[in-house]
């Protein structure tokens, strides 16, 4: 199965579950794979067909096609600079709010975030912490890495093709082996023990916090015969793999939940606690 096909199905057993994500990013490949991917996606969110789908039959999945859906909203970088304009981001946020004309949800496609500076990526972080639930965004890349953390641990990361994997510290990746390690074992005190190192250090907190999301969702894509994005944790995905798909799906929200809780400042050692007690 191609990775494409497999970003496809990964989101497709999401939304039968009844956990659509508000938000993804689609990274690596070539960028005519993103935007076939995106266009997709986005035809995904606004179809009303019943069973499966994409429908690829009803009347919003042919307008999706003939690209003349009033719902679906390309914005990309404008011709005439080299980076996106915070005119243009502000832009969106504002029309996020707004209700859709005829699917049940809106959907923004925001191409080639690497050329999109990190202060216009904080504008569209206002919008996808809290955003309207008949609003959804699909984000395309060139690499992962050119996204700020903030963004990513707000989105599902759909990867294409081969690409450097985000860097994460060897200290983060030994926690993270540790948790899964526990995970597998299922005893309380192991869990507990594995997250210890994340007490009162919100740096590691939020690298191990996103680490996690990145184990998860390459599990629940190992599972569908996919690849993992994340090399260096690829025998822990393979491990948890073996896990149900909803299991997985369950525990990549709950984890990427406790990430954007970071902003507000919590008590770092409650939410170890909260962490191994969730896992």
């Amino acid at each position: 199965m191609s990775t494409a096909e497999t970003a496809k199905a990964l989101l497709g057993r999401m939304s039968t579950a009844g956990r659509r994500p508000h938000a993804v990013l689609i990274d690596g490949g070539s960028e005519t794979e993103r935007a076939e991917l995106a266009a997709y996606v986005a035809k995904l969110y606004v179809c009303d067909g019943r069973g499966e789908q994409p429908c690829c039959a009803c009347d919003q999945c042919r307008k999706a096609d003939e690209g003349v859906h009033p719902d679906i909203v390309p914005v990309t970088k404008p011709d005439d600079r080299k980076s996106f304009a915070k005119a243009d981001v502000k832009r969106v946020v504002e029309e996020a709010t707004l209700t859709p004309n005829e699917a049940a949800v809106k959907v923004f496609v925001l191409n080639e975030l690497q050329l999109m500076s990190e202060e216009c990526q904080n504008v569209l972080l206002k919008i996808l912490e809290e955003p309207p639930a008949y609003t959804a965004f699909v984000l395309t890349a060139q690499t992962a890495n050119a996204v700020i953390p903030t963004v990513l641990s707000r989105v599902v990361r759909l990867r294409l093709g081969s690409e450097e994997e985000t860097a994460f510290s060897d200290k983060a990746i030994a926690v993270v082996q540790a948790i899964a390690a526990a995970l597998q074992k299922n005893y309380e005190y192991d869990r507990v023990a594995a997250v210890a190192p994340l007490d009162g250090n919100k740096p590691l907190t939020a690298e191990v916090l996103l680490a996690l999301t990145y184990l998860f969702r390459d599990a629940a894509a190992l599972k569908l015969g996919g690849s993992a994005a994340c090399p260096s944790l690829a025998n822990e995905s393979r491990a948890l793999a073996a896990l149900p798909l909803e299991t997985l799906l369950a525990r990549q929200d709950f984890v990427g939940g406790l990430l954007r809780s970071l902003d507000n400042n919590p008590n770092y050692t409650l939410l170890s606690a909260v962490l191994s007690a969730g896992l």
